[in-house]
């Protein structure tokens, strides 16, 4: 690689600065060096992820959420190459391959005002629509074969996305005969394929890469993972903290409150399917509980990228004017 710029941070950065690296880099990962390549550190996309669940903020410099130990350098997604301490080259390691089912059957109903007559995911975003964005960054994540589940206005979405190729993925269509829930309708997959299924909403807007979220995945080792999108919400109200007692303890104007949301993103390893029955209307929130008692762990990839579920004509009329004026891409 003649250039690793890109793949080298300073311990002084934020982690700001290190989550949008490792993320611009096309890897996920990066070295922490000194300004003469000496490693000091490793930083992956995972270290900044569990750092934002566990509260720190994205102003704290990279050294201090790093992984200092140089001898586990294979925690990377990775492969650094080092001449006596100093980095020389970075080495991407092959990934293996992942199957997605992208949700497309809803009926919109909350924007029945622009979707009379188009279902929501198939509603454009400058030269693409919604799923076609979806389905390109899939692509550009290494997916290959995509499960489009269908079942408001199906003719439609053939006739749009035809084979896939278009978008760099081979599509294929599976038609609920009823509503079967974001989880039911994964009865319909074959008992074979990847090893891991990525499962989304089609009308999901967001920035984020998704092989952040495979490698994620592959590093926590769990059954399941659920992407959560950062939410903020504005309480109008003051809001009274008292004591047991009764007695005032403070009072906050207006707070501004932050929650981790579920973001209609999922990763899981395809022995999780046989979970799921047959024809029978199954939500993810059940699957998830399924997975739980039967001994799975069920982790959470915390998101710092845009992520928009554009649910009212207001908030898409705002994502349009995000991505006319360059602030969405």
């Amino acid at each position: 690689m003649a250039d690793i710029r890109p793949f080298l941070l300073k311990p002084s950065d934020s982690l700001a600065e290190a989550m949008a690296r490792v993320s611009t880099n096309g890897e996920g990962f990066a070295a922490v060096a000194d300004p003469k390549r000496n490693l000091v550190g490793t930083f992956c996309d995972r270290d900044g992820r569990l750092a934002m669940l566990r509260g720190v903020s994205l102003d704290v410099a990279v050294e201090d959420v790093m992984a200092p130990e140089l001898t586990k350098l294979a925690r990377l997604p990775g492969k650094l190459v080092l001449d006596n301490g100093v980095v020389v080259d970075v080495v991407p390691r092959d990934r293996a391959p992942v199957d997605a089912m992208v949700m497309a059957g809803g009926k919109g109903t909350r924007l029945r005002a622009v979707t009379g007559t188009v279902p929501k995911p198939l509603l454009s975003l400058g030269r693409s629509t919604i799923v076609e964005r979806i389905l390109g960054r899939l692509g550009k994540a290494g997916v290959n074969d995509v499960f489009l589940s269908l079942n408001y206005r199906a003719g439609q979405f053939k006739k749009r996305i035809g084979d896939g190729s278009a978008v760099g993925v081979s599509v294929k269509y599976v038609e609920e005969p009823a509503p079967l829930g974001t989880a039911g309708a994964l009865s319909l997959l074959p008992a074979k394929g990847a090893d891991l299924v990525f499962v989304s909403n089609a009308d999901l807007i967001t920035s984020v890469d998704y092989a952040r979220l495979f490698d994620f995945h592959r590093s926590q080792g769990g059954s399941v993972t659920m992407a959560a999108a950062t939410v903020t919400t504005h309480v109008k109200f003051g809001v009274v903290h008292a004591k047991r007692s009764g007695l005032l303890e403070r009072m906050e104007e207006k707070p501004q409150l932050q929650f981790f949301c579920n973001a209609g993103m999922y990763v899981l390893d395809r022995s999780v399917l046989e979970l799921v029955p047959k024809d029978t209307f199954f939500p993810m929130t059940e699957l998830l509980d399924a997975v739980r008692a039967a001994g799975g762990d069920v982790h959470v990839f915390p998101m710092w990228e845009k992520w928009v579920d554009a649910g009212s004509p207001e908030e898409f009329q705002q994502v349009l004017i995000d991505f006319a004026t360059g602030e969405q891409t």
